[in-house]
């Protein structure tokens, strides 16, 4: 039988999971980013000028090798330089409080972190 102290681990791990894949969707929502693997490659420049990890140098550097040509030619031109650029110039993202922003408009949102969109490939 599980104590009480046990239920309420699991229960925590529950949260947890719930939290951090909240964060993952709404950052990526934010930013105007998808979870293709190109978009990711994004996302990870931005995130290594936001918290100069080495997990998101690494990734950032060595995440693009399998992409294609024309996925390389566009993370070189339009997505490396706005990653660079939003993640000098928006809000630490680790400190926005994502659930407390359900509500609020997108927009708004964008205009307060001084977040902006991500380019978009044009298909």
């Amino acid at each position: 039988s599980i104590g009480s102290s046990g239920i309420n681990a699991e229960y925590g791990k529950c949260i947890n999971k719930i939290g951090n894949s909240t964060v993952f969707m709404t950052k990526h929502s934010l930013l105007g980013l998808g979870v293709t693997v190109p978009e990711e490659i994004c996302l990870k420049w931005y995130e290594m000028v936001q918290t100069e990890l080495p997990m998101c140098a690494l990734s950032a550097l060595f995440g693009p090798i399998p992409l294609t040509i024309a996925e390389k030619r566009f993370l070189l031109s339009h997505q490396i330089p706005w990653g660079l650029a939003c993640g000098r110039a928006s809000a630490f993202f680790m400190n926005i409080h994502f659930e407390r922003e359900f509500e609020t408009d997108i927009h708004v949102m964008r205009r307060r972190y001084k977040i902006s969109a991500a380019p978009q490939e044009s298909v």
